[in-house]
């Protein structure tokens, strides 16, 4: 499913499930993930005074018409799991709004629900994905799991969408 969203220069392609996230035992700094306290998502002002304007110093803004923002985070490195609170019912859409920078790839996994994404990120050049994903059945969402190369930086905010569009 391709969504295009007002000022983001990139949509990503939602895959369903079997993107294999290795999963790793190790302990060391440098290869477990982090586990994220999750913060409620807040509305950040940003500096340049664009709203939509993308950066990976600030959580990206999630467009209005009903969609409520979940948790988000700014200025993450490395793997991060940060732990979705509540659930998506059938109908409802899980939305991630995503932009990294840096030479690579970031990954992104919520496997409650059977989602995840990869992104390619630039050098010098922040780019915002928006990924929605329209539920079938009802799930608990667990937990959403970042695996990206090391010069990788991004933000992110998850929400949820009552009423998403109709698939076409």
């Amino acid at each position: 499913m391709r969504l295009s969203v007002k000022r983001c220069a990139l949509a990503a392609v939602l895959t369903v499930a079997g993107c294999g996230f290795g999963h790793h035992d190790s302990t060391s700094a440098d290869n477990a993930a982090r586990l994220a306290k999750a913060s409620p998502a807040a509305a950040s002002p940003d500096a340049t005074g664009d709203s939509y304007a993308a950066s990976v110093d600030q959580p990206p803004k999630l467009a209005s018409g009903g969609i409520t923002a979940l948790v988000s985070g700014s200025h993450l490195k490395d793997s991060v799991i940060y732990p979705i609170p509540g659930r998506v019912r059938a109908g409802e859409a899980l939305v991630i709004a995503v932009n990294c920078q840096g030479p690579g790839r970031l990954d992104a996994e919520v496997r409650a629900v059977g989602m995840s994404f990869s992104l390619p990120c630039e050098k010098g050049t922040v780019l915002p994905a928006l990924n929605e994903f329209r539920m079938d059945s009802s799930h608990s969402l667990g937990s959403l799991r970042f695996t990206a190369k090391p010069d990788v930086m991004w933000s992110f905010t998850v929400g949820l969408d009552p009423h998403p569009p109709k698939p076409h």
